[in-house]
């Protein structure tokens, strides 16, 4: 509270006290000044160096209509001219009343005394406002002007500013002429102060001017730079622009009154202009007094009193550009009572204001003061000769300062509300982000239950479903995934917003990543008509990333892409620039507006080039790709056509040791301590548990990694548990290995390998094996439901996350070997029901034969009978566990059966053999006698005039043919493509999918079938040599 009162205390002192101080000083000042009586003032006793210039007040002589000189004043003196009579005219006034108008020529004349025994170099004199033209003479010499009096204004020049001018004086007397004219204004004459004095003195005087002045100036101009920049900033705070523009209008005004500065500064601007400016300035200035008032104090300005501001100055400027200063300046009354009563209004608001006791209402206060120090002023200078002007700009500039401070406080309590503000914000939003992922969490299984859920009843888990029952079912699953990238992107985005992400930066093989996010994203984006197009250049080096984030910023670049694409392409490709990769995805979709290209990047921010957003989404993925990059020490950025597309650039380090990777070799070392390293990662040792089920087979597990310290952590787990165990560094190796090795049991490959990718190795490997035939288990390092889905369909058994757990690692190898043999146990099951299928048809069909061949041909009966009894010996000599049998054993079976055929059939059936001799070798058991039968009791004997079955045995090239032709009735196309895929169980059905998994599981390459409608078929396999 002290405190407070010595602040007021101190402010009523600059408002009041001071420039009251000030007048009375110049009263005083007055009184003890010498005057000038009948044109004669003694300044022999006046102390120049003490109390500096002196002002030649008092009663001046004045010749009007005469432009004197020295010259004209000797003449006079001496008789040899009179003079016309002249009279006393007070200085400073205006001259209206002696010449009986404004406008006119005259001179004015004082005679000086000085003291001849003091030393002076030279004397001056200074004008201050002296309408409109003059020049000085002093004691005989003339020392200069402004403008140039006339006798009529076509010889006139008209110049009102502020004059200094130096001569020396011979004696103790000197004369002063002062040459007047006016034809511009509405009042003429010297209407300020004289000021003589000697050159220090007189100097002293203008540089206080000038320093006042300079003052005012920019007093004015920097709190009108500093509101309007204010306000530029902060445009809903209408009192910083009118505060701003009130300050500008008074730095106008003092450069147009006192030392008139913009004379100074711009010479060559008319003195027309000068008065204009200064007319315009005073009226602007108490315009916007008023308008800030209205906006500080609502309500306390009546809206009539504001629109009456209004006309009357827009009436004003009118008339101050419109009409030459010889009229409007007869307004300058008008004008001071309009701005008294603007002042009078203002300070009826400030009471308005100090009524509501508001916290600043000690601000009001002082603001009363000096508006009311303003009116005071003015009046003083109306009714006097005293030149107010000076005080009253420092009143109106103290109203500035108290405005400003009354801001500044106004903003730092602003600032404080915002910091609390933005605290409890911060504190909200982490609440929030921390609400949100906690939500995500829980959301996620619910959600992945309803998308399995609807996903299963799509695919007829629930029985079959309608046409609209299925839509709707879509509809639930893609809105259900699109829910769960949702979800994703939140914790990401969450991560990200509380640093918690940390990349794990290695160098990594980007071409072999893309092509794997370009193939879920291919299987992700659905069927609009969009190619998507992979463009490397041919030596691409490894780059310094995140393998997972990197994937994560593809998928999200892809899918924004395709997002906004309707139709044509997808380019995704690569440039090598130095130490930087820039990877590019250009599309061909609507593209983005240029004032869109860096909010896209903020959060919750989308700009698809249109005029409102119908692509949904939330609009953080872009966001996340942008941190992301950003983490990983790259920039991102987007160049776009509207309606044309866009492309997004981001760029990756080149890894520093991509040079040394292709040929790096881990020593011994490196492998034990990398297997250790894994071992003690799960606390486990290479001793074999006692739960560990021991294969009395050789099991050979083909291990797939480009890395060869991960590849020699798998051989070296592996081994341990008593597999066989060979290794390929890349796909095409493995897919070699494959070949040489058919016997292999598992296949263990990692993801991402440069070249061909576990993906693509999974796939070709398919194509020969099944899943029971040959186990894949994939290693990755993200387990992303669409890497997932990919993975499956391109025919992995199962996923394991790397870093990869030792324990984990043998329980799903054992799993899926252990799977492997219950499935060959199944089919050798299943061989021996076939056989058991087929024996009791054998029998039944050869003793109805034998019976009925009894009483026509006993011989032939007996015959018979041999062959039945070897057909059986050799049925019976098969041991379930064999998976191969010499090629006479089965051509024996075959012959046997044909026998009694053909003993059935007669002459309606012929079989020729076209065996080449030297072949000896190996194959599936009941795997030609079958297909024999087939051709013999599907094909030829579904003809009433039977046919022909020839079976063919031959060796091509390191391969040997086995195969069966008849000219039977045929499959027919629907009936052949059922066969051939698997699905069919209806007659031959069931040998010939036995035959066709047991071939392809051997040696990769199952049955062949021909047929043609009517003309008969071919079945053949071919078995290698080695």
């Amino acid at each position: 509270m002290k405190k407070h009162w010595i602040m007021l205390t101190i402010s009523f002192i600059c408002i009041v006290i001071f420039p009251l101080g000030w007048v009375a000083h110049t009263l005083i000042s007055d009184r003890t000044n010498p005057t000038v009586q009948d044109g004669f003032i003694d300044l022999s006793q006046w102390d120049f160096d003490q109390k500096g210039s002196a002002t030649l007040d008092g009663d001046w002589d004045f010749y009007p209509n005469q432009l004197l000189t020295p010259v004209d004043l000797e003449a006079d003196r001496s008789g040899r001219k009179e003079l016309s009579p002249h009279s006393q005219v007070k200085v400073p006034s205006q001259w209206n009343k002696t010449l009986g108008q404004a406008h006119g020529f005259g001179t004015y004349h004082v005679r000086i005394k000085i003291n001849p025994n003091v030393i002076k170099n030279d004397y001056g004199i200074r004008s201050q406002n002296i309408r409109m033209a003059h020049r000085i003479f002093l004691d005989g010499k003339e020392i200069g002007g402004k403008g140039l009096p006339g006798i009529n204004s076509d010889i006139d020049i008209q110049l009102n500013l502020p004059f200094t001018g130096f001569t020396s004086i011979d004696g103790e007397r000197a004369d002063i002429l002062i040459q007047v004219s006016n034809y511009s204004y509405s009042s003429g004459g010297i209407v300020a102060s004289i000021l003589f004095g000697d050159e220090r003195s007189i100097q002293n005087s203008q540089q206080w001017s000038w320093l006042t002045d300079l003052m005012a100036l920019f007093g004015f101009l920097f709190p009108a730079a500093f509101f309007l920049l204010l306000f530029r900033l902060r445009q809903n705070e209408r009192e910083l622009r009118y505060l701003g523009l009130f300050s500008l209008a008074g730095a106008m005004y003092a450069l147009t009154h006192g030392e008139k500065l913009l004379g100074t500064f711009l010479p060559f601007l008319p003195n027309n202009e000068i008065l204009r400016i200064q007319f315009l300035s005073a009226a602007l200035a108490y315009y916007f007094l008023l308008r800030y008032i209205d906006v500080i104090v609502p309500g306390a300005v009546h809206q009539w009193f504001v629109r009456l501001g209004v006309i009357l100055v827009i009436l004003q400027c009118v008339i101050g550009l419109a009409l030459p200063p010889a009229v409007f300046s007869r307004l300058t009354p008008y004008m001071l009572l309009i701005s008294l009563i603007v002042i009078l209004y203002s300070l009826r608001a400030m009471v308005f204001w100090l009524k509501r006791r508001a916290d600043d209402s000690h601000f009001a206060l002082l603001s009363m003061m000096s508006l009311m120090m303003v009116v005071v002023l003015h009046t003083v200078g109306a009714f006097t000769t005293w030149d107010t002007s000076f005080l009253a700009l420092y009143e109106l500039l103290l109203f500035i300062f108290i405005q400003m401070i009354l801001t500044a406080i106004r903003f730092a309590e602003s600032f404080r509300e915002v910091e609390a503000l933005s605290e409890r914000l911060l504190v909200i939003d982490s609440l929030k982000d921390e609400f949100m992922a906690n939500t995500s969490h829980e959301l996620r299984t619910p959600l992945h239950g309803i998308i399995n859920i609807a996903q299963s009843m799509l695919e007829g888990a629930a029985g079959e479903v309608t046409k609209k029952q299925a839509k709707n079912l879509s509809m639930i699953t893609s809105t259900g995934k699109r829910l769960s990238l949702l979800i994703n992107d939140i914790l990401d985005f969450a991560k990200l917003k509380n640093s918690e992400i940390e990349l794990k930066r290695e160098a990594v093989d980007l071409e072999s990543i893309a092509r794997t996010v370009v193939e879920v994203s291919d299987f992700t984006f659905g069927d609009k008509p969009i190619v998507l197009l992979q463009q490397w250049p041919q030596a691409m080096p490894l780059v310094e990333a995140d393998e997972d984030r990197l994937r994560q910023i593809l998928y999200n670049l892809l899918g924004n892409a395709y997002k906004y694409t309707h139709q044509g392409e997808i380019r995704l490709f690569a440039t090598v620039e130095g130490e930087q990769v820039t990877v590019s995805v250009a599309d061909t979709g609507v593209g983005i507006a240029e004032d869109k290209l860096e909010d896209i990047f903020q959060s919750y921010e989308q700009g698809n080039g249109t005029s409102e957003n119908v692509m949904g989404g939330t609009g953080l993925g872009l966001s996340i790709t942008r941190k992301l990059v950003e983490l990983g020490g790259g920039t991102i950025w987007v160049e776009s056509v509207p309606g044309e597309g866009s492309v997004f650039h981001f760029t990756l380090p080149v890894a520093q040791t991509h040079l040394l990777r292709a040929s790096y070799k881990p020593s011994a070392a490196q492998y034990v301590a990398a297997t250790q390293s894994a071992e003690k990662t799960n606390g486990l040792v290479d001793e074999l548990d006692e739960n560990d089920h021991v294969f009395e087979a050789d099991h050979t597990i083909l291990v797939v990694d480009d890395d060869p310290v991960n590849r020699q952590v798998l051989i070296n787990l592996l081994s341990t548990q008593r597999y066989r165990v060979i290794a390929a560094d890349s796909g095409a190796a493995a897919l070699k290995l494959r070949e040489k090795h058919p016997g292999i049991d598992l296949v263990v490959t990692d993801w991402m390998m440069p070249g061909m990718s576990g993906i693509e190795l999974s796939r070709r490997l398919r194509e020969r094996s099944s899943l029971s035939e040959l186990p894949i288990l994939m290693l990755t390092a993200r387990g992303l439901p669409e890497d997932i889905k990919l993975g499956f369909q391109a025919g992995a058994n199962d996923f394991l996350s790397k870093p990869v757990d030792a324990g984990e690692l043998r329980a799903r190898v054992r799993t899926l070997i252990e799977m492997k043999v219950s499935v060959q146990g199944a089919i050798r099951t299943e061989m021996a029901f076939l056989q058991a299928q087929i024996k009791p048809h054998f029998l039944y069909n050869a003793l109805n034969v034998i019976i009925a061949t009894c009483a026509v041909d006993p011989d032939k009966a007996t015959d018979l009978l041999i062959e039945l009894s070897q057909y059986l010996r050799g049925s019976f000599d098969f041991q379930n566990r064999d998976q191969l049998v010499p090629l006479h054993k089965e051509m024996e079976l075959v012959e046997s059966y044909v026998h009694l055929e053909k003993a059935r059939f007669e002459e309606r059936l012929v079989v020729l053999y076209d065996v080449e001799p030297g072949i000896h070798l190996y194959i599936p058991p009941l795997s030609i006698q079958p297909l024999v039968e087939n051709a013999i009791r599907h094909g030829v004997m579904e003809r009433a005039a039977g046919g022909t079955v020839s079976l063919k045995i031959a060796r091509i090239g390191k391969r040997i043919l086995v195969q069966v032709e008849d000219d039977g009735v045929g499959i027919s196309p629907e009936r052949l493509a059922q066969v051939q895929s698997g699905r069919t169980e209806g007659p031959g059905g069931v040998g010939l999918k036995n035959i066709n998994r047991r071939l392809t599981s051997l040696y990769g390459t199952g049955l062949e079938i021909q047929s043609h409608l009517g003309k008969g078929s071919i079945i053949r396999f071919y078995i290698p040599l080695e």
